[in-house]
This record gives C-alpha cells, structure tokens and sequence, in this order.
C-alpha cells in the first residue's frame, strides 16, 4: 500500500525581485514593507521615455539581461546573458551611469526609477505577494520537453513558494471572486484572493528569451486536466493560470516571513471588505 503522504504546508523559498522584471534573489527571511509587499521586492523598475515599464512583456530584450543586487550595500550589477563580466553600480551614488548603461543595452533611452514601497508590482493593491508550491513547479516543468523546476520558477517569479504539499495545493487559497481566504505564515496573516492569469512572459526562455510554441493552449490543457476535484479554477474561465495572489493587510506591516513557517488556513472573508 503506498505510503501517505503527511501535509504539513510550509515556506521553502522566498524570493524577491529588487528590480522589476529582472533576476530575482532569495532570501531566508523578509519583512513586509509599508507598500504591503515584501520589503524591496519590486523596489526599483526600468521605464522608457514615455514612462512606462520596460519589462518582459514589452521588451524580450529582458531576458538577455542579468542583474544582481547587494541589498546591504546598495550595489547592483548588470551583464549580458552571453558576457561573463559584470557592470556594477551604487544604486543612488551612481544613478546617472546606470541609466546610461541600461540605455545602451536597450539601444533606447531608459531610466531606473525607485519606489521604497513597491508599488511597481504588477496589481500592488491586491497582490502583494504570490504563493505557489513546490510539487506545482515540478509537475508544470514535467509539461514540457527540456524544462527543468528551476527554469519553471524562473518563468513564473513566485514570492513565496510552500512544500510538503501536492501539486496545486495553492488553489486552496482562493475560492469564487469576491471571497478571500484568511491563512497564516507563520505570525503573518494574508489573504488569498484569486488564481494569478499569465502574460507573455512564461512562454519564453528566462534567460534567452526564445519562446515554446503553443505553450499558452498547452499549459492550460494540462492545467485543467490536473486540476484537484475541489479546485474552483474552472470558474475563472481558462487554464492558464499559475500562483495566488495574496493581499497583505495593513496590520502585518513589520512582520517577519521566514522560510520554515508553518502556512495554516485560518477561514475566509469577503474580499470587498478589505479594499
């Protein structure tokens, strides 16, 4: 008789991405900021002339560039995917040359830009963070010939990512719109609002940027056939979908997450309440 399998939802990763749309890093711990995100997790983003975000969706000249960034000593470094040195800047004594390096790497006149509450998430209103699992990222990457979990979490750019849970266990996390769930992250409440819908951006190479044909019909093909019997997805109108969006309260502003805590479901709300 197989072995059953104990459930026991906690963090296993924590990643934050300092630069919108750039590399993301991980992290043991982090606190949420005042912006109801992780403290520097979308902090700074790319905009061109018109001001607006320079990012995967618009650019695929994106996925080329790689970044790294010392919180502690504000420093950032950027290369070409096909380089091996690295440019490195302070991020506010060295602004003026990090707009001209990224300029030149664009071939367009681009500015970094920051925001200390990070405010340039994608939805920052009502998804502060998303929540996937780690059996989530391996059965999606088992989806497709060549793609290994790692190259899956980089497609998908999760926050916080949960183990000792099966594939999906996520959905748990929403129900109809309308409706939050209430669960816990340790001393951390959040609230689970909807299934994240996808763009662009996974359907190519993280790092090269070359794209899988018929990814998006695909992915949501097996989306769908894998789904758990009590996942309400199917009412969101498609498969392609992939992570939670979680709305951090005002009240958790300060709290610590750590990897290792223990993810409870607590009950749910509804949702407009908290808008």
């Amino acid at each position: 008789m197989p072995q059953k399998i104990e459930i026991k939802p906690a963090v296993s990763r924590i990643t934050i991405y300092p630069v919108k749309s750039l590399d993301g890093i991980s992290l043991q711990k982090a606190q949420v900021g005042n912006g109801g995100c992780l403290l520097h997790d979308r902090e700074y983003a790319i905009v061109d002339a018109d001001g607006d975000f320079v990012n995967g969706k618009s650019n695929a000249g994106v996925h080329s560039l790689r970044s790294g960034v010392d919180l502690e000593n504000e420093m950032i470094s950027f290369r070409h995917e096909s380089e091996t040195t690295w440019n490195t800047f302070h991020l506010q004594k060295e602004i003026a040359s990090i707009n001209k390096y990224l300029s030149g790497f664009f071939k367009m006149p681009v500015s970094l830009l920051k925001n200390s509450e990070g405010r340039f998430m994608d939805i920052p209103d009502i998804a502060g963070v998303t929540v996937l699992s780690t059996e989530s990222l391996e059965n999606v990457s088992a989806w497709f010939n060549d793609m290994d979990m790692e190259e899956a979490r980089k497609r998908f750019r999760t926050t916080i990512e949960i183990s000792s849970v099966p594939a999906f266990w996520e959905d748990r996390l929403f129900l109809e719109e309308g409706t939050a769930i209430e669960f816990t992250v340790g001393k951390v409440t959040l609230l689970g609002l909807s299934p994240r819908a996808r763009c662009v951006v996974p359907t190519r190479h993280p790092e090269t940027g070359e794209g899988i044909h018929g990814f998006q019909r695909s992915f949501a093909k097996y989306r769908i056939e894998s789904l758990p019997g009590w996942s309400t997805l199917e009412d969101y109108g498609h498969g392609y979908y992939l992570t939670v969006n979680c709305y951090i309260p005002p009240t958790e502003i300060g709290k610590w997450i750590e990897a290792g805590d223990e993810v409870k479901i607590t009950g749910k709300k509804t949702f407009p309440t908290f808008t």
